[in-house]
């Protein structure tokens, strides 16, 4: 457990943590409050300086004088422990106090308390994951008193209670990963045939969760292709069965919905859509090797060629610039569905079950450097599976 590449491969995986709680930090706000997204972000940075902080102690070896996190910055005495905790706890109580622990104690209880408030989330929401948020938190909890009773027999790099953490988080992670209710399921659970346990009680209104229901049943989806018409050196012909400006682009965009068999009137939906193309270049070291690319959006909104509506998706056809050896060119689509029911829009699609946003002007406007933003389907979180 102490060895160079286990060191390292944790570390990569709470780089990864911090990755992923700073992508879902907005949504985390929107679902949950600003204390949870925030807390969470904290946390897992905290875990990550504290991976970073083992990992360089291995590389430095025993050799190099002992780091500032590692000094003894507090002893507990004996004697004054003896009187709370007992002879035999404190035995095993770790009595010189460093950063390091601190970190460490800080990030145990971090991870208790974020779990019990996610499974108390879980409950309002009635999802049965709330067994692993509990699994988890009670993980968190040992790892605590892991290090605080760091005295403990040591096997294989961590004491009992060290094991117990990593073995109930495991299984608190697997739980959340089987259990945690589908979008439907949380609509069937908490909706008007329901009982919620929530605080915002927004999915016991029949409009919205008419239009939730609605927003997951649509089947939202964008696909990018080779236009399967395009002809390198198209002429205008008049008898041709495919008009010109269709044989003349080589990129056909299709944005496809269930909506106008779900509403049975067509006429009542319409699509804004608005394409950009990324410019995707690589970022080169001093010795000239790549080691990331940056995506930069390039220009503004392209028009197509020409446009063809089907009875559930329209046909965006674009011109694709030549790619270039320094960099290559990709489309990025932000596309919005209005449904228009008695006067009153509906836009699809809705934000995830969970999240009570309502829309306003703020979204009139599609954002580009971001996905999964709520009103707006977009070529990744909304790409098309090649198997439906």
């Amino acid at each position: 457990m102490g060895s160079t590449p286990f060191c390292l491969a944790v570390l990569m995986l709470e780089v990864w943590n911090v990755s992923s709680e700073s992508e879902a930090l907005k949504q985390t706000v929107r679902e949950k409050n600003s204390a949870r997204a925030l807390l969470g972000l904290t946390s897992a940075i905290l875990d990550l300086s504290v991976a970073m902080e083992a990992l360089t102690v291995k590389l430095l070896g025993s050799r190099q004088k002992p780091l500032h996190t590692r000094k003894i910055l507090w002893e507990i005495s004996g004697e004054s422990a003896k009187k709370i905790l007992g002879t035999k706890l404190t035995k095993l109580l770790t009595k010189k106090i460093s950063i390091r622990l601190g970190a460490q104690v800080a990030s145990g209880a971090l991870l208790t308390g974020l779990n019990i408030y996610d499974a108390w989330h879980a409950w309002q929401w009635n999802d049965p994951s709330i067994y692993g948020y509990l699994l988890i938190s009670m993980g968190g909890l040992s790892g605590t008193f892991g290090s605080i009773f760091g005295g403990a027999a040591i096997y294989l790099g961590l004491n009992p209670l060290g094991w117990a953490a990593l073995l109930l988080i495991g299984m608190g992670i697997s739980v959340v990963v089987m259990l945690s209710s589908t979008p439907l399921e949380s609509w069937l659970a908490n909706g008007p045939f329901g009982e919620s346990n929530s605080i915002d009680l927004y999915l016991q209104d029949s409009s919205e969760a008419l239009y939730r229901l609605i927003s997951l049943l649509a089947g939202i989806s964008i696909t990018i292709d080779k236009n399967p018409d395009y002809e390198t050196q198209a002429t205008f012909d008049f008898r041709a069965e495919v008009p010109h400006a269709i044989r003349s682009a080589d990129t056909v965009i299709r944005l496809e919905s269930r909506l106008p068999g779900l509403i049975g009137a067509l006429d009542s939906v319409s699509i804004r859509a608005e394409c950009r193309l990324n410019k995707i270049s690589a970022v080169t070291s001093n010795k000239g090797l790549p080691y990331q690319t940056k995506t930069e959006i390039v220009g503004k909104a392209e028009s197509p060629n020409a446009q063809r509506i089907h009875a559930n998706s329209l046909e965006l056809f674009f011109v694709t610039p030549n790619q270039h050896i320094t960099h290559s060119l990709k489309w990025a689509i932000r596309a919005q569905f209005i449904l228009t029911r008695n006067g009153e829009k509906h836009y699809f699609p809705a934000p995830p079950v969970k999240d009570d946003t309502k829309y306003s002007p703020t979204f009139s406007k599609p954002e580009f450097t971001k996905i999964n933003q709520p009103f707006w389907a977009d070529e990744i979180t909304h790409k098309a599976k090649t198997n439906d």
